[in-house]
């Protein structure tokens, strides 16, 4: 391993570090039945609140994330819960300065309908469709990757985002359409800025919404999510979270007439009642052997995949998050030469006074020194913001700052960013 690669495992290691000694060595608890006393959860040390956790799980893109949490944490509830069917909408505005221009753009608004119906004890069917709707056609899109599917562009008003059906227990669950992936579940750690971020982990690829490679919004997967209980007496171990997913002949970002062959994905976390997460992610897209000779020239020499570990560790008032990514043939520049590379994510943040909340972190993706193809092309990246926060991650309005050190394929240099804007969610 050459020196630079080894100075991007150094932010991750130190943030291991943080991990709070009960997590390693903590007594097994009394036997805790989760389905018939969820409430008598115990709350000692750093356990966190249900609050806090509320607030965690609404800053993730992924509501199937949030719906398993729920299966984990409060049985009883769910079970008992009518069936139901829901609309709900998300409206995100921001307003961007930069060195050559400013304008108002579209932030990820969207609306949406899910569905829940138990058909027997403990099984459920679901399914969701939501779409997106592009309020102000800007060049916003260039700052924030994943607002949009694979060959969506400026100027399309509604799009499409997820559209999925699946069957549901309290240990697994089957989906089928377009979904959030199963590398998701660890990038996602990082993937929490407003209005920017999620530049360097492979998550929105080569200029998509992750949906071709399946690493972001995955096109025509079919996809299950496990948890399986490894101590049950040790109350301070949540059940270990496994995912897998498959698709086949999607197309391969920017390459006319090229597609993918079969792609699989993999993931696993493992979380405590105490905030701290740990998860690793592996995605694998096949290439026919017979079009190297012509992908050749667009950076590609084999099979595309990208490979993830990821913590977090989070309090009542503050959150730390950081992925990093090993990436081949997965991302490309700016002028859609893909290459080899290491990510690097990091996301923070920290309860100010009442309703304020500072945030900070950074992005970093670098092709490695021998993809000259890639030119002087890089990722590097800090953003530092402020946020007033009305409900959690669901009604906010926040300004930031992303100070570039960044590089175009052609050395061009880029410059800081500013952002102002709000979230506001319905219901």
């Amino acid at each position: 391993m050459s020196s630079s690669n080894r100075l991007y495992f150094v932010p991750l290691y130190c943030s291991l570090l943080w991990l709070h000694p009960q997590m390693l060595c903590a007594e097994p608890a009394a036997p805790v039945d989760q389905e018939d006393k969820p409430a008598e959860k115990e709350k000692a040390g750093f356990t966190v609140t249900e609050k806090t956790r509320d607030r965690e799980l609404d800053a993730d893109e992924d509501p199937m994330a949030r719906e398993q949490s729920d299966l984990v944490e409060k049985l009883r509830d769910v079970i008992v819960k009518p069936d139901e069917l829901r609309a709900y909408g998300s409206v995100r505005i921001r307003y961007r300065e930069t060195d050559a221009d400013s304008f108002w753009g579209d932030g990820g608004s969207r609306f949406g309908i899910s569905g829940r119906a138990q058909f027997k004890p403990k099984y459920w069917l679901l399914g969701r469709v939501e779409a997106g709707i592009n309020l102000l056609d800007t060049a916003d899109l260039v700052f924030n990757r994943g607002d949009r599917p694979p060959g969506s562009k400026i100027g399309d008003e509604i799009f499409q985002r997820l559209l999925y059906l699946g069957i549901e227990t309290p240990d697994i669950n089957v989906t089928a359409g377009k979904n959030w992936s199963t590398y998701y579940r660890v990038s996602s750690f990082t993937d929490r800025f407003q209005g920017t971020g999620a530049s360097a982990s492979g998550t929105f690829n080569a200029g998509t919404d992750g949906g071709y490679t399946g690493t972001g919004r995955a096109d025509r997967v079919i996809q299950t999510r496990g948890m399986i209980s490894l101590l049950k007496r040790a109350s301070v171990l949540k059940p270990l979270n496994l995912n897998f997913q498959v698709q086949h002949g999607r197309p391969i970002p920017t390459v006319p007439d090229k597609n993918y062959k079969t792609t699989i994905g993999l993931s696993s976390v493992l979380e405590t009642d105490q905030g701290v997460a740990l998860g690793f992610a592996y995605n694998h897209a096949n290439i026919d052997s017979d079009d190297l000779p012509d992908l050749n020239a667009v950076g590609i020499d084999g099979d595309a995949t990208a490979a993830i570990i990821g913590a977090r560790w989070y309090g009542d008032d503050w959150y730390l998050g950081t992925v990093l990514a090993r990436l081949k043939n997965h991302e490309n520049t700016d002028q859609a030469i893909f290459f080899d590379g290491t990510g690097w994510e990091l996301y923070a943040q920290y309860n100010l006074h009442k309703q304020w909340w500072a945030v900070g972190g950074w992005n970093k993706l670098r092709p490695d020194g021998s993809e000259t193809q890639a030119g002087a092309y890089n990722i590097d990246y800090g953003v530092i913001g402020l946020r007033y926060s009305f409900q959690g991650f669901r009604q906010m309005i926040f300004a930031n700052v992303r100070l570039e050190s960044s590089t175009l394929q052609d050395s061009t240099e880029l410059g800081n960013v500013y952002t102002i804007g709000v979230r506001w969610d319905l219901p």
